[in-house]
């Protein structure tokens, strides 16, 4: 049909949308929404103020499919083929309200290919402006100087290392020093592994007194001490009231601690001078002085006293003669001490 594909003879409506560049779109141009054209470009212009540098688009949109363009559609310019010419393609939005006819269509500025070869090409000239400043910089002599001075270094520490005779050539090459740091290791992991079981018991404690019974349950958490304590309390108010008496009173005890009368302190010198001499007997003693001393100090004395002993239990005919002896005590009659008659 003659104007089929162009849509002439249907009724349509406009809609507006405004750039900044068109990149040379012209009235007539073809509008498509989802690869099918729904209209044209009736309009193309800048506006009435001079000032103004925005271009106003025009397009007439077939109104059967002007009800798909939603609020939030979006309208944007692009190439038609390879000879140039541009057309709008308009993405019809997922709002649920349709844009009213006459309605601003958001745009997207055009990328055609000449831009995004003048976008690259600022990039470069930038990555080179970059790579000159590095050349620049590794071409500073000082640079050069202050690597040179660091590889010596380096090679002098790897030097040391390989040759030298500190730890770290015997971390390298030292079998033993190996060794020792694999001993250090596994005893790092036991003493790792006490800690873990430390900590698992102290866990377990802190739960016991959390859950009780116990104790230390019923000292943190329950009511059971509260007796104790009362009695605790009670005890240390009787115990500051003797202090306190000791130290206001008059008695012996204020005596000693504070000073008194003559009285109390002649009996804490005499006390004093008891626990002196006592000392000096037990010192004696300690030295074999004396029956007592020698009796505890010199072990003939102990023998000898063992063998009289034992040889008068031994002895029957000593026996009895001692018995004899009482015996004949006990008979004679009492003498009487007194003046001879004259």
């Amino acid at each position: 049909m003659i104007g089929g594909e162009r849509r002439f003879f249907e009724s349509s409506t406009e809609y507006r949308a405004e750039f900044t560049d068109v990149q040379g779109l012209t009235g007539g141009a073809p509008v498509h929404m989802g690869g099918v054209r729904i209209g044209q470009v009736t309009e193309v212009r800048y506006g009435d103020e001079p000032g103004d540098a925005t271009i106003y688009v025009t397009m007439d949109i077939v109104d059967s499919d002007a009800q798909r363009i939603r609020v939030d559609a979006k309208v944007r310019i692009v190439n038609k083929g390879l000879l140039g010419d541009k057309m709008v393609i308009i993405e019809m939005g997922k709002d649920d309200k349709i844009l009213p006819p006459g309605g601003l269509i958001e745009s997207v500025e055009p990328d055609d290919l000449m831009g995004r070869v003048d976008k690259m090409a600022a990039k470069a000239e930038d990555t080179m402006d970059d790579v000159s400043a590095v050349a620049e910089s590794l071409a500073n002599e000082d640079l050069h100087k202050d690597i040179r001075e660091s590889a010596h270094n380096l090679n002098l520490l790897l030097a040391q290392i390989t040759n030298g005779d500190g730890y770290a050539n015997r971390f390298l090459n030292d079998p033993s020093e190996a060794e020792r740091i694999s001993r250090a290791i596994e005893q790092l992991e036991a003493s790792s592994t006490e800690l873990n079981a430390t900590l698992r018991e102290v866990r377990l404690a802190v739960h016991q007194v959390r859950a009780g019974p116990g104790f230390a349950h019923d000292m943190l958490y329950g009511e059971g001490l509260a007796p104790q304590a009362r009695q605790v309390g009670s005890a240390a108010e009787e115990v500051a009231l003797t202090l306190k008496g000791i130290r206001e009173g008059n008695g012996f005890a204020h005596d000693v601690l504070y000073g008194g009368d003559s009285d109390t302190k002649d009996a804490i010198s005499n006390v004093t001078q008891m626990t002196a001499d006592l000392r000096d007997i037990v010192s004696n003693v300690k030295k074999g002085q004396g029956t007592i001393g020698a009796l505890l100090v010199d072990p003939s004395i102990y023998e000898d006293l063992k063998r009289v002993l034992g040889n008068v239990e031994r002895n029957s005919v000593l026996r009895a003669l001692v018995r004899y002896s009482i015996k004949k005590d006990d008979g004679k009659p009492a003498v009487e001490v007194g003046k001879k008659s004259p």
